[in-house]
């Protein structure tokens, strides 16, 4: 198996997910498990061997983790463990907190729980503020 680094230099300019744009210095990327969506080394999911992912759920309660095992390299699909953490907001954080110290790409750290919090406001139902009544029209 070849380097993370000689991997990322064959496929920086001529992989499928890139999106390049005129006037943007920092192409974007479609690349499934991406973090950031910006198109660079560090948050690449198809070089590293540790990746970790946050998803939003199908019941829209909690959100997902995936990560990369170890066993399967060669069958990607499923080297994939997802796992669903809903426990309330501030419990699912802190628990994901512990999965990034126990050693799944602690640089990832802020990408990760930035992207699970808004997951979490996303799903949070928004009460409306009572206004005035609207006018009937005759």
């Amino acid at each position: 198996m070849s380097s993370s680094h000689l991997q990322w230099l064959i496929t920086r300019n001529t992989s499928s997910f890139i999106m390049k744009k005129r006037n943007v210095k920092q192409p974007f990327t479609r690349e499934p498990l991406h973090l950031t969506n910006r198109h660079c080394y560090k948050y690449n999911t198809l070089v590293h061997k540790n990746i970790i992912a946050v998803e939003p759920a199908k019941d829209k309660n909690g959100f997902v983790v995936v990560q990369k095992s170890k066993r399967k390299v060669y069958k990607p699909k499923q080297s994939l463990v997802r796992f669903q953490i809903k426990s309330g907001p501030r419990h699912t954080l802190a628990k994901l907190r512990n999965i990034v110290k126990g050693g799944y790409r602690k640089d990832c750290k802020t990408a990760v729980l930035k992207k699970a919090s808004a997951i979490i406001r996303s799903e949070k139902t928004r009460t409306l503020k009572k206004g005035k009544p609207a006018k009937k029209a005759e």
